[in-house]
């Protein structure tokens, strides 16, 4: 399943996307979804504490990371990727939900 949470973490339920996620699962942070991969921000904690549970992959979106001036304070856990990248992960997810 591919997870894309293009709003910033404070104006969604983080949490209950969280929950959702199962093993193997593509989170991708696109847009002000990348504000959830900031360094020791409370949303990054909870990633990293799924993920201690769950193995699922989290990516953001470099461009969008640049733009907002964001790329000395994302975290390393976030795995940097172009759009041409979020295009293969949508075809290789089959289903989809967008946060």
């Amino acid at each position: 399943m591919l997870y894309t949470l293009f709003n910033s973490p404070s104006s969604c339920n983080f949490s209950l996307l969280l929950k959702y996620l199962s093993k193997n699962d593509d989170l991708i942070l696109i847009q002000d979804g990348v504000l959830a991969g900031l360094k020791n921000s409370v949303s990054m904690k909870k990633i990293i504490k799924i993920k201690n549970k769950i193995p699922f992959h989290v990516f953001g979106i470099k461009n969008d990371i640049e733009s907002r001036g964001l790329l000395n304070i994302i975290s390393k856990k976030i795995i940097q990727i172009e759009y041409k990248d979020f295009v293969s992960l949508s075809i290789k997810n089959k289903q989809q939900i967008f946060w």
